[in-house]
């Protein structure tokens, strides 16, 4: 039996270190991806706010990246409306419960939501009959109520990753893909 001489173990050892480092950069990209992934969260959240005389449906983007909106619909009474909560407002709740007066900002597929932005979905200021009535439909505050509308909105962040939110679902957004 030969023994081996230094040249083979260099080679071996170099082999080794060669092999070494590419797991150590496959393994770095990964964390790399994975951080720049995180880079750009966008985090969704609904959020009510109300007073005696003032009633707020808010959406808030909490995350770190802008949140593309893809789609957004609201289940009532076993169906759903391709509807934002404004256009829901306009066309199911005052014809029930005439709201005679409110304002608020549509979100539709497509609109950009930047980090650290809060948008007035529906509100009504300075008007107790229909900032209470807004509330009792928006913020399930409103036990008597047996059917409330559950909003739902799917988001993207800039690398195509997809969340879902719900009003009165979950607390947190869901990912999708």
């Amino acid at each position: 039996m030969k023994k081996w001489s230094s040249d083979r173990w260099i080679s071996i050892v170099a082999i080794v270190a060669s092999l070494g480092t590419l797991f150590t950069i496959i393994y770095q990209t990964d964390i790399f991806r994975k951080q720049q992934y995180a880079s750009v969260l966008p985090y969704l959240e609904l959020w009510n706010s109300s007073n005696n005389d003032s009633y707020r449906l808010i959406l808030i983007n909490n995350g770190i990246g802008p949140a593309f909106i893809e789609e957004v619909s609201i289940l009532y009474k076993d169906s759903v409306y391709q509807l934002d909560p404004a256009e829901f407002t306009r066309n199911v709740v005052d014809p029930i419960d005439t709201i005679t007066r409110f304002g608020h900002s549509n979100i539709r597929k497509g609109r950009l939501v930047p980090a650290g932005t809060q948008i007035n979905l529906v509100q009504a200021l300075d008007d107790s009959t229909n900032a209470t009535k807004l509330w009792s439909w928006f913020s399930g505050g409103d036990t008597t109520r047996v059917h409330r509308p559950e909003i739902e909105i799917i988001y993207a962040s800039v690398y195509g990753e997809r969340w879902k939110i719900q009003k009165y679902g979950t607390d947190q957004p869901i990912k999708l893909d």
